[in-house]
């Protein structure tokens, strides 16, 4: 099972017997943007294989370049993790038994790697033994999830079975409280039985000297890590902190996206921030420490980070970076102030070593005085970048603690007084400062720093229960965020977040500009990989990221033997009424008609399951309930079942669940759920239970929000990304990864239909992804609802035929014979009339299936398409000339 090609001199290691032709194509860009040591971005259709063709790809590249750093591969869910790793360890398997082939022939590939300089902890018999283990194909692939979910101790396991809904800061709670260094001090010197200590956290101190007693080389998820803490004779450690301790050694490390994004966690991690100085991998890149592995100090760690299902990465930047804080936070920060109060005086009298140790230790510097060491890289969880603090002194008016906790009783104050409004505002960073420095008397020096000082105190207090000073915590984030960036920011205070007539008011500090979180990503790391199966337009990306090499965007059409996707774009129903989620017309009589229409007919059409989408829950309830009041529900139910997704999460798994239990029993059914949702993000629907996909408008977000109102204008005065084509972008890139949903691999089939008429307009349509727009023929851009039916009947029929699969160089699937003869060809075309080796296609191709009226000149085609472009924009003239004002009013 599996073989072996080249792509311009590295031999990939492939572990299945066949290969997709855009497959081979991402590997080929891939491989470029790892040699020119740059970033890119890259769309490959879903149900390609993009996992296994990105770990094939890169691991090779690891193998062959011994140089090259670790991959840290970011994704979403400890779901998505395990899949990874799965896939990571069928890759390798297969590389082993190649190269034990390999050595059995007397052949040997892998270059030779000096011991001396890779050896970790100045041993040379485990350095070579490591070389040895990583020559014969083998590496270290661990993944790293939450306490939560990693956990072994008996009393979290209890909590988990006892309450489905136990929550992180519960089990960090508990692991903090058994694992604190005073509490295991005094565990020591106490009689046994006096203090609770963890029993794993305690194996796994007493084997920290040894990594090699850890884990040998392999792969290992989550679930791989609990079950061997859980064997107490051979291992028993705390799996959470042996991961994390391994992470450095590793070869592969799959996480979520927030251990390298969120300033807060990266930390602790030490996978976020500024380039370290030890960077090789043990026996060749990745995590050790030797002469040869010290990188310069201008230069970047030769690693590569992917980010997989990329599309909504600007979002998790910016949600790590910003703070709300209410009237309820601020009164249980004064509380909080109170109690750190008291405990700093039953310090003074019991301990008052300990202070006065930490003040001398603030007057030096954290990181010069050496304070910040593993166990308190991770208390000290910093929202701002680590290269902000770096080497500064603790502001002399915040080192001893009576004053810092009196300073930050001012700050409390004056949040408390400036959430006092009664209509929102909105200000800058630099505004807040100056009514800070006037009220308060603090400087912006000060606040950025109250965050780390604060952190310091509480471990100075020998405070475990981090979570119950969670309030005062999340003030020291607030005003240290905003000492310490004077752009990207912005302060909005709203008097009615949640619901008109109710008083609650909040204040947040909203980060406009997603490139400070990821900004030291880029510059820490040698290769960045954004990719998604939906992650189009490609080329917004690098602007509101920041990214600068950026090698390659490129997106892969794909290749089946047959038409297995029909996209269609429904704009009006048989009485030739608009249908739109539009908000001057979401709430027509005639459009809630048509909707209900195209769902009757697409039920009795389609045979098995179907998944609906709406712009918003607001939206989706305001149309089921009109939807049951005309009957049309009720008429669906006669043919299928009808399940809603909810906001409650344990409902909606429980709808999941149902559904597809009607889909196995062959009667399919009905799945209403919202873009943006749960459903439409992490929830595949192959095979039968999505048979078609329905988009009911278009998901702009709610336009009229201060926070995004804040934001479209920051992209505009600083990317100069206009209002409108942002929000089309974050709108087509919902809708696509709902789309996305219907197809899972090339066997699968699907009917994907757009009910907006906006979808029809080239602002929106050209921003499908290129692989769902080959589908889209010129005579399924404006269709009716009746008519979209019998396109998905005929569709459906033609697809319940028996078909042959092709073979050869122009094939959807290749074998290795067939792959040696397409590199043949294209080594023989010229470049630029391949697009697939590294050359983008020029536009003419990019846009063909774009807009029928892209014909040749004096066609009937182009004339039949200029009447109906013509047609279309007297229909919708209006909103042309607002310049993209009909996003501003769609509720999202």
């Amino acid at each position: 099972m599996g073989f072996t090609f080249e792509i311009e001199g590295l031999r990939v290691f492939f572990p299945y017997d066949t290969i997709y032709p855009e497959q081979y194509k991402y590997m080929c860009e891939l491989k470029r943007a790892l040699d020119a040591k740059g970033q890119c971005v890259l769309e490959m259709p879903t149900g390609t294989g993009k996992t296994v063709t990105l770990f094939s790809l890169i691991t090779s590249y690891q193998y062959a370049r011994p140089e090259v750093g670790k991959l840290i591969y970011c994704t979403r869910t400890v779901q998505e993790m395990s899949k990874a790793l799965e896939e990571l360890r069928t890759v390798i398997d297969f590389r082993v038994r190649t190269l034990k082939e390999d050595a059995a022939k007397g052949h040997t590939t892998r270059p030779s790697v000096d011991v001396q300089q890779t050896s970790e902890t100045g041993d040379q018999g485990k350095a070579a033994s490591r070389e040895a283990s990583r020559a014969e194909g083998h590496i270290l692939g661990i993944g790293l999830s939450t306490r939560r979910v990693m956990c072994v101790h008996p009393e979290a396991q209890l909590k988990r079975s006892e309450a489905s809904n136990v929550t992180r800061e519960d089990v960090d709670e508990m692991c903090r409280q058994l694992t604190a260094p005073w509490n295991r001090e005094d565990a020591t010197k106490a009689k046994s039985g006096q203090h609770k200590l963890c029993e794993f956290y305690e194996k796994y101190s007493r084997t920290l000297g040894d990594q090699s007693r850890f884990l040998e080389t392999g792969i290992y998820t989550v679930e791989d890590l609990r079950a061997m803490g859980q064997q107490e004779e051979e291992y028993g450690w705390c799996p959470y902190y042996v991961s994390k301790r391994l992470i450095q050694a590793a070869d592969v490390v799959v996480l979520n996206y927030k251990y390298v994004l969120d300033p807060k966690v990266s930390m602790a991690t030490s996978l976020g921030g500024p380039p370290l100085l030890t960077v090789g991998r043990p026996g060749g890149g990745g995590g050790g420490g030797g002469p040869q592995q010290q990188m310069e100090s201008a230069g970047k760690e030769p690693s590569i980070v992917v980010f997989d299902e990329a599309h909504n990465i600007d979002d998790v930047c910016i949600e790590s970076l910003s703070v709300p804080l209410n009237r309820e936070h601020l009164e249980m920060s004064a509380r909080n102030l109170q109690q750190l109060n008291s405990e700093i005086d039953r310090v003074k009298k019991e301990d008052n070593a300990r202070l006065q140790e930490e003040y001398r230790r603030l007057v030096q510097g954290l990181q010069q005085a050496g304070q910040i060491d593993e166990h308190l890289a991770e208390r000290l969880q910093s929202p701002v970048l680590p290269e902000d603090l770096a080497n500064e002194a603790i502001p002399g008016n915040i080192r001893r603690a009576e004053h810092f906790v009196g300073l930050l009783r001012r700050v409390v104050n004056f949040l408390q007084r400036y959430l006092e409004v009664d209509r929102a505002q909105c200000e800058g960073p630099l505004s807040i400062l100056h009514k800070f420095e006037e009220d308060v008397e603090v400087d912006s020096k000060s606040l950025k720093f109250c965050h780390e000082r604060l952190r310091s105190l509480l471990n100075t207090l020998r405070v475990a229960n981090l979570d119950k000073y969670y309030p005062i915590t999340r003030v020291a984030d607030f005003v240290t965020l905003l000492g310490t960036y004077a752009q990207g920011f912005t302060v909005i205070t709203d008097p009615y977040p949640e619901a008109v007539g109710k008083y609650d008011p909040t204040v947040v500090l909203s980060c406009l500009d997603a490139s400070l979180a990821i900004r030291p990503v880029l510059q820490r790391y040698q290769s960045v990989v954004l990719t998604s199966g939906t992650i189009s337009p490609l080329e917004m990306y690098p602007k509101i990221l920041g990214m600068t090499n950026v090698v390659t965007t490129r997106s892969f059409s794909i290749t089946m033997e047959r038409k297995c996707l029909c996209p269609l774009i429904v704009t009006h129903g048989p009485d030739q009424v608009p249908i739109t989620s539009r908000f001057a017309l979401r709430e027509d009589p005639g459009v809630l008609r048509n909707y209900g229409e195209l769902l009757e007919q697409m039920v009795q059409a389609v045979p098995d399951g179907i998944v609906c989408f709406f712009p918003s829950f607001r939206y989706m309830e305001q149309v089921v309930d009109k939807w049951c009041e005309t009957g049309v529900l009720g008429r669906v139910s006669k043919h299928k079942l009808v399940f809603l997704e909810t906001k409650d999460h344990g409902n909606t798994e429980i709808a999941l669940s149902l559904y597809r239990k009607a889909c196995d029993n062959g009667q399919g059914a009905v799945l209403i759920s919202v873009a943006r949702g749960k459903v439409a993000e992490g929830i595949d629907f192959d095979r039968h239970y999505g048979r078609c996909v329905i988009v009911f408008g278009v998901p702009f977000q709610y336009a009229l929000s201060r926070d995004l109102r804040a934001r479209l204008e920051f992209l505009k005065e600083h990317y100069g990304i206009q209002e409108s084509e942002f929000l089309n972008f974050d709108a087509m890139r919902q809708t696509s990864q709902c789309l996305g949903r219907v197809i899972r691999s090339k066997r699968d089939y699907g009917v994907m239909v757009l009910a907006d008429q906006r979808y029809a307009r080239q602002d929106k349509r050209s921003k499908i992804p290129d692989w769902i727009q080959k589908f889209l023929e010129p005579g399924h851009v404006v269709m009716s609802t009746d008519v979209a039916v019998l396109a998905a009947k005929s569709f459906l029929l033609s697809m319940s035929q028996p078909y042959e699969e092709k073979t050869g160089a122009n094939a959807s699937v290749l074998t290795p014979k067939d792959l040696a003869e397409l590199q043949r060809t294209e080594s023989l075309r010229p470049a630029e009339e391949e697009p697939g080796l590294g050359m983008r296609p020029p536009p003419e191709k990019r846009q063909r299936f774009f807009a029928p009226e892209d014909s040749q000149p004096g066609s009937h085609r182009q004339q039949r398409g200029q009447r109906q472009q013509q047609q279309q924009q007297q229909q919708q003239q209006i909103h042309l000339n607002l310049g993209g004002m009909d996003a501003l009013g769609d509720v999202a």
